[in-house]
């Protein structure tokens, strides 16, 4: 992971840390590290954890592994959200249509 990477992947870890309602030594104690291992992660002193952990991290957080690598329209408002939406539906494509709405029905079920 570059250094762009890593800052955008702790960012992202704490953020979904603090949306399920959890502290450092919370998340820590359900995957099994030792005191201060998430700290280190947020913080940078530990770069790129390794695959695994990655896997803890996702399965502690209840989360997927690519939700922790997931940036887009994080930072976007409602507003920007719906127009960029939007701009992928406007098509008279039907398969396509049937394939966002496929993908819409499984976001929902989380």
């Amino acid at each position: 992971m570059n250094s762009d990477g890593s800052k955008l992947f702790r960012e992202r870890l704490r953020s979904l840390r603090e949306a399920k309602g959890l502290s450092q030594s919370q998340l820590e104690e359900r995957i099994g590290k030792e005191a201060n291992y998430i700290t280190r992660i947020e913080t940078g002193r530990i770069d790129s954890p390794p695959l695994d952990v990655i896997s803890s991290i996702a399965e502690g957080l209840g989360v997927l592994m690519s939700d922790l690598f997931s940036f887009e329209g994080l930072d976007d408002s409602a507003d920007e959200l719906r127009a960029k939406i939007h701009g992928l539906i406007d098509t008279d494509d039907t398969a396509i249509l049937r394939k966002y709405y496929r993908l819409l029905l499984v976001a929902q079920e989380k």
